[in-house]
């Protein structure tokens, strides 16, 4: 599957570039919540990320967010996340489709005792609106749809410790960056 991406990138994408394309690089920091349903958590954490825009409808998108952990134990995950962001400008706003896969850790004190399994294959898919207060800035709001594919890892903290499986959470964020 890699290498059908790679070669539609490599021989589609350059067709539609357009003469005149938007800055290069974008970088941005971001305020990210998470619901994670199956563990009963919703962390609020902070962020990073990189834009790399191939043409002006499709950009590499790159994240990495930390949950802290509480003084209780609780929270302490990571989420690192890298994909594809396509959609259009329209002026001053864009409105944009995510599909970013990347893993998710659990890291606190709190899932060293209760969950067996702590890194986790993530898929984030979602949309995202930009709004561009100046031609090097823009502020980015984010909803998606993290599936956090736990498998066959258990949570001890119930009765009966089933399996997680898949798990859809909502995950909204609120960032700013600039324009390269």
């Amino acid at each position: 599957m890699r290498n059908s991406l790679a070669c539609f990138i490599l021989i589609f994408i350059p067709v539609y570039a357009p003469a005149e394309s938007p800055q290069t690089y974008e970088i941005g920091l971001q305020v990210s919540g998470l619901h994670l349903h199956k563990i009963d958590e919703t962390p609020v954490g902070l962020g990073v990320r990189f834009h790399y825009n191939l043409t002006r409808i499709l950009a590499a998108d790159a994240e990495l967010t930390h949950y802290p952990e509480n003084p209780s134990g609780n929270f302490g995950e990571t989420a690192a996340l890298a994909g594809f962001r396509g959609g259009k400008r329209f002026g001053r706003v864009g409105i944009f489709a995510k599909l970013r896969p990347g893993e998710m850790h659990f890291g606190g004190e709190f899932f060293s005792l209760r969950l067996d399994t702590k890194t986790h294959f993530m898929l984030d898919i979602g949309g995202v609106v930009e709004y561009y207060p100046s031609k090097r800035t823009f502020i980015r709001i984010d909803a998606g749809d993290a599936v956090i594919y736990y498998g066959s890892a258990r949570f001890f903290n119930r009765p009966n410790p089933d399996a997680l499986g898949t798990v859809h959470n909502f995950q909204p964020a609120l960032g700013f960056g600039f324009r390269f």
